[in-house]
């Protein structure tokens, strides 16, 4: 019996029509040994957010968090207050917060996420190139607007009545960014080795159990091989963002 040459695999995607799928294994095959994600070459030009949307479940994600409005809920104030503070734009006039661009200040600015799978999803959910590609991942969220001081009027007993601030800020949110963050990476928790399906190179297919035929594929054959040859490098893929104009129902009051 020939033996598993996981370097095949991205052959049996492109046979499925897998074709994101296929780039991300070659470009994990082609890239310098590596095993943390964070550390590696990031991949900002596969994964697309037309592309992510085209599938159902990611667009039924997309959808709900739309029309819940998540960047506005409680746990994303939150946030956005955390990130206003680090920004320094509490002062006494209005300051204007702008969309991230940099990776670096997307981790950073994230104020809400939502993922995409699970589980179930895993066991029992359609095999197409979103799975082979992303497998779960996250929307990830930033925001764009505008916070200012909120002023009254201070009574005097005579002339114009000066504006003085109340201690509360209010926050316009005038952008919503959207964008799809996943680690490429085959690591396991101590004592697991994830099952990534059965591997048919005869007959290009995969299946999740052993009646599919061909080869078992784990996590640790993709660690084994990247020792034996010295490349095979984890990383994290972004997608381009999607941008939400917002106008109405989107500011908010608080108190440092």
């Amino acid at each position: 019996m020939s033996k598993l040459d996981i370097t095949k695999l991205p052959t049996v995607m492109r046979s499925n029509n897998w074709e994101r799928g296929a780039q991300l294994m070659e470009k994990w095959f082609s890239d310098p040994s590596n095993s943390s994600p964070s550390n590696g070459i990031a991949s900002t030009d596969i994964i697309t957010m037309d592309w992510v949307l085209g599938f159902s479940r990611a667009r039924q994600v997309y959808d709900t968090l739309i029309a819940e409005r998540i960047w506005l809920n409680e746990a994303a104030r939150r946030e956005i207050v955390k990130l206003l503070k680090r920004k320094n734009a509490l002062g006494s006039g209005k300051q204007r917060f702008l969309l991230p661009r940099m990776l670096q200040s997307m981790e950073n600015e994230a104020i809400q996420f939502r993922v995409i799978g699970g589980n179930m999803d895993m066991l029992v959910g359609p095999m197409d190139d979103l799975r082979a590609a992303l497998g779960n991942f996250t929307f990830r969220l930033v925001v764009a607007g505008t916070v200012e001081a909120e002023m009254t009027e201070k009574k005097v007993a005579a002339g114009p009545a000066p504006k003085v601030p109340t201690g509360n800020y209010l926050v316009t949110i005038e952008e919503v960014g959207i964008y799809v963050k996943d680690s490429y990476d085959f690591n396991d928790a101590a004592g697991e080795d994830q099952d990534l399906g059965n591997w048919n190179f005869e007959s290009n297919s995969v299946g999740r159990t052993g009646l599919n035929g061909g080869f078992n594929v784990r996590n640790s054959d993709f660690r084994k091989w990247r020792s034996a040859n010295g490349k095979g490098g984890d990383f994290l893929i972004y997608s381009d963002m999607r941008v939400l104009k917002q106008t109405t129902n989107n500011t908010f009051l608080f108190k440092p």
